[in-house]
């Protein structure tokens, strides 16, 4: 009897004892300690990339502007012949200023002189200029117009130069009576370098090639263009830009692209 009154007493115990309950609860709290900072990391880190992406997204749409407007320097629709320096040049590491016939007129009007130059942490656009001559040469001629918004994006830097671009001198004896640049060739080969070499009257920033007796390029002495001599370069210019955005300095990108300009640089020294 008293053996199967125990029993009954046995089975009727339910529930855990307060050591066991404290261990669960402690389980419990780390356990949801975990799942939150896995969440917290994986918030952080989703706008970490959303920042990220936001930002090269900017970046990307400037870089396309640029090269596909810059690549159609120099283009003319009918027969007219640019001036130096009018159809492109990188003015200055954070100015580029170029034109082409956008209207296909043979004729190089006041919306057909663009550029590109950093100002105040944003990448500007020129749209027109009707100031003559110094629109081939100033950043601050024309209208100017913000490409980017520095609410949203901080440029940092705006770097041009147009290293790799070459010019080959297709000069003969029966054009200069010298004969000194025929068939040699230039290469512009210094960082930062910003003139394009069938403009350059010094070795400055060029590696120079000239063809031997054998036919054979060597490196060799520059000798300046001449009258008569007949010029036909091919331009590169090199973009990198980098920024930050305006309301997280941390998240910093940038971005270089070589844009290779369709329109060869023909040239005839007067």
């Amino acid at each position: 009897m008293f053996v199967e009154k125990a029993l009954n007493i046995k089975h009727r115990q339910a529930g855990v004892t307060l050591v066991e309950l404290m261990i669960s609860i402690v389980l419990g709290l780390l356990l949801l300690a975990a799942a939150t900072a896995m969440t917290t990391t994986s918030m952080v880190m989703n706008g970490e990339t959303l920042k990220s992406v936001k930002l090269n997204q900017d970046l990307d749409a400037v870089i396309q502007v640029m090269v596909n407007d810059i690549r159609r320097a120099g283009y003319t629709g009918g027969v007219f012949d640019f001036a130096d320096n009018e159809d492109l040049n990188i003015v200055s590491s954070s100015c580029v200023l170029y034109a082409y016939d956008q209207s296909q007129n043979g004729t190089l009007d006041t919306s057909e002189k663009f550029g590109f130059k950093l100002l105040n942490s944003e990448i500007y656009m020129r749209t027109e200029c009707a100031d003559g001559a110094t629109c081939a040469t100033s950043c601050t001629a024309g209208t100017w117009v913000p490409l980017t918004d520095s609410a949203r994006i901080t440029i940092t830097g705006l770097s041009l130069s147009s290293v790799d671009s070459k010019c080959l001198s297709i000069t003969d004896d029966a054009n200069v009576a010298s004969g000194t640049n025929e068939n040699n060739y230039w290469v512009t080969t210094s960082a930062g370098a910003t003139q394009f070499p069938c403009m350059a009257t010094a070795g400055t920033n060029l590696t120079t090639y000239v063809m031997d007796a054998d036919g054979v390029y060597d490196s060799g002495t520059f000798v300046a263009p001449q009258s008569g001599d007949r010029l036909i370069g091919r331009r590169q210019v090199n973009v990198q830009i980098a920024g930050h955005l305006t309301n997280d300095n941390s998240m910093v990108k940038s971005q270089q692209v070589g844009i290779n300009v369709r329109n060869d640089d023909i040239r005839v020294i007067p």
